[in-house]
C-alpha cells in the first residue's frame, strides 16, 4: 500500500504541471507560432566562466511554447549557470515538435540534444537506437530514488532512456456547485451514473453540455480516452498474444457509449470534434460550459485560484467512472546521436533530477517522479491543497496506453476511426472491424 500512495502522490505532483499559469517572475519570449523560433531567455545563458565544467558547450532541444513555462525558463537559466551550458531551445507548433524531432533522428542528425520521451514511444525509440541507455550515468541512489510509476515511463527492455519528466495522469474533476444545484448528491462513480447526472444537468438548464472532451482530429487525447473507457469497462485493446480485441465486448461499448455521448444523448458538445488541448478543457470548465471533465495534472490549482476564475472554489475531484484512469509518464532523454553526451547528462540532471522537479512544481506544479521530492515538507504542504487525497487514491486504478512498434501508426488509425464515427462516417461495430485488420496488417509489416 505504501508503495501505491507514493506512487499516487507523485502523480499527484506530477498533475499540477499541465494546468497552471506559470508563477515565476521570469517572462517567456516563446511565441506560439508554428514557425521555428528561440525561447530568447532560456537562451541567453549567462557568459562561460573558465570553472563551469562545460563551458563553451551548445545543447539543443526542441519544444514547443506550452513547455517554455516562465518557471522552466527560470530553471533553464539556473542551470545553464552551475554547468557552464548554452542551452538553445527550438520553439515549434505543438503539433510540429514530434515530426520535426522524428525526422531529425531518422536521419542520425545531432540537430537535438535533449528530447522529451513518451511511454508511447519508448518501444521504437529503442528499437531505432535513438535513445542514449543512462544506465552508465545513473547512480543506485538516484535509480533507487525514482518512483515505480516514473520509472516505468522511462524504462525500456531493461534499459533507462532517460529521467522523470511528468509523469502525469488524468483526474475527474466536477463542478460541486452545479451538481448542488440539481439536487444531485455526490459525484457520479460509473458511466451510466455519469451520463444520468448529464441528462440531468442538461434537462434542468444549468449547462447544455455537461461533459467536455476534446476530440479533435489526429489529436492523441482520442486514444487516451478511448483507452480510459475500454479499459474501465473491463476490457483491453489488446489480448495476451498482442492481437487486437478492441472490435469485441468493451472496445465497442467505449466508442458506442462516445458516439452516443454526442450524437444520442447530446451531452457532449459536438465542438469536441474539432478542438485539442488540456488547457482548452479545462478553460470550458472555468468558463462555466461544463460540469465533468478529464483532466491532466492537478488543474484545481488553477481552476480553484480567484485570479483565474470567478468560478474558483466550485471545482473537486472524485475517482473516475469505475475508478480507471488513464497515466502518460514521461521522460526527458539524451539524443544518441549528440555530440556532447557528458554535458547533456550534468545539464539533464539539473533540469530533471530531484532538485530541479521540485523547483518546477514549487513554482508552477509540474509533475515530479521522486520519492525524496514527495517526502520534502514544502512539496507535501502544496499536494494537501489540491485534493491530494482523491488524486492519491485515483493513482492505484491507472490505465496506460499500449506500447507498440507501431504505435504512431495504430493511435492514428484509432484516431480516424473513432472521428468517422462520431460524424457518422461509418458504424461502431464495422469502423472496428476495420480498425483491427489495419492492425494485423502493421503487425506483419513490423514483423517482417
Amino acid at each position: 500500500m505504501f508503495k501505491r500512495i507514493l506512487v499516487g502522490m507523485v502523480l499527484t505532483s506530477l498533475l499540477l504541471a499541465s494546468c497552471g499559469p506559470a508563477q515565476t517572475t521570469v517572462p517567456t519570449s516563446a511565441p506560439a507560432t508554428s514557425a521555428p523560433t528561440e525561447a530568447a531567455a532560456a537562451t541567453e545563458a549567462p557568459a562561460a566562466v573558465a570553472d563551469k565544467p562545460f563551458a563553451g558547450v551548445t545543447l539543443n532541444m526542441l519544444d514547443s511554447a506550452e513547455g517554455q513555462t516562465d518557471a522552466m525558463i527560470a530553471l533553464q537559466n539556473k542551470c545553464m549557470e552551475e554547468t557552464g551550458v548554452t542551452r538553445n531551445v527550438e520553439v515549434v507548433s505543438p503539433d510540429d515538435v514530434d515530426t520535426k524531432l522524428q525526422t531529425a533522428l531518422a536521419s542520425k542528425s545531432s540537430t537535438y540534444d535533449i528530447i522529451g520521451i513518451d511511454i508511447i514511444d519508448l518501444s521504437k525509440f529503442d528499437a531505432a537506437g535513438w535513445l542514449e541507455p543512462l544506465d552508465s550515468y545513473i547512480d543506485d541512489a538516484t535509480r533507487n530514488d525514482i518512483l515505480p510509476f516514473a520509472l516505468e515511463g522511462i524504462s525500456y527492455n531493461g534499459k533507462i532512456l532517460g529521467l522523470p519528466w511528468k509523469a502525469e495522469y488524468m483526474v475527474f474533476v466536477y463542478n460541486a456547485k452545479m451538481l448542488e444545484d440539481a439536487d444531485i448528491a455526490t459525484p457520479p462513480t460509473t458511466w451510466d451514473e455519469l451520463v444520468a447526472d448529464s441528462i440531468i444537468l442538461k434537462s434542468k438548464g444549468i449547462v447544455k453540455y455537461p461533459i467536455v472532451f476534446t476530440w479533435g482530429a489526429g489529436y492523441e487525447q482520442i486514444t487516451s480516452d478511448y483507452t480510459m473507457i475500454t479499459k474501465s469497462l473491463g476490457g483491453e485493446l489488446f489480448d495476451k498474444d498482442g492481437n487486437p480485441v478492441f472490435n469485441q465486448g468493451a472496445g465497442v461499448q467505449a466508442l458506442q457509449l462516445m458516439n452516443d455521448m454526442i450524437n444520442k444523448d447530446e451531452i457532449v458538445d459536438p465542438v469536441a470534434l474539432t478542438i485539442k488541448g488540456g488547457g482548452t478543457r479545462r478553460d470550458i470548465m472555468m468558463s462555466g460550459d461544463a460540469a465533468f471533465g478529464f483532466l491532466w495534472g492537478n488543474p484545481l490549482v488553477t481552476m480553484n485560484d480567484p485570479a483565474n476564475t470567478e468560478l474558483a472554489g466550485q471545482f473537486a475531484l472524485a475517482l473516475a467512472p469505475n475508478k480507471i484512469s488513464l497515466a502518460g509518464p514521461m521522460g526527458m532523454s539524451i539524443s544518441a546521436f549528440s555530440k556532447n553526451k557528458d554535458a547533456a547528462w550534468a545539464y539533464l540532471k539539473c533540469i530533471a533530477g530531484p532538485e530541479g522537479e521540485k523547483a518546477l512544481f514549487l513554482a508552477d506544479g509540474s509533475p515530479f517522479g521522486y520519492t525524496s521530492v514527495l517526502n520534502d515538507p514544502e512539496v507535501q504542504a502544496k499536494l494537501a491543497e489540491f485534493g491530494g487525497d482523491i488524486a492519491a487514491q485515483q493513482a492505484e486504478y491507472l490505465a496506460v496506453r499500449p506500447s507498440l512498434p507501431y504505435y504512431a501508426d495504430f493511435s492514428s488509425s484509432l484516431q480516424d476511426t473513432v472521428q468517422k464515427v462520431l460524424t457518422g462516417q461509418d458504424e461502431v461495430q464495422s469502423a472496428l472491424d476495420k480498425l483491427a485488420e489495419t492492425v494485423k496488417a502493421l503487425q506483419a509489416e513490423y514483423t517482417q
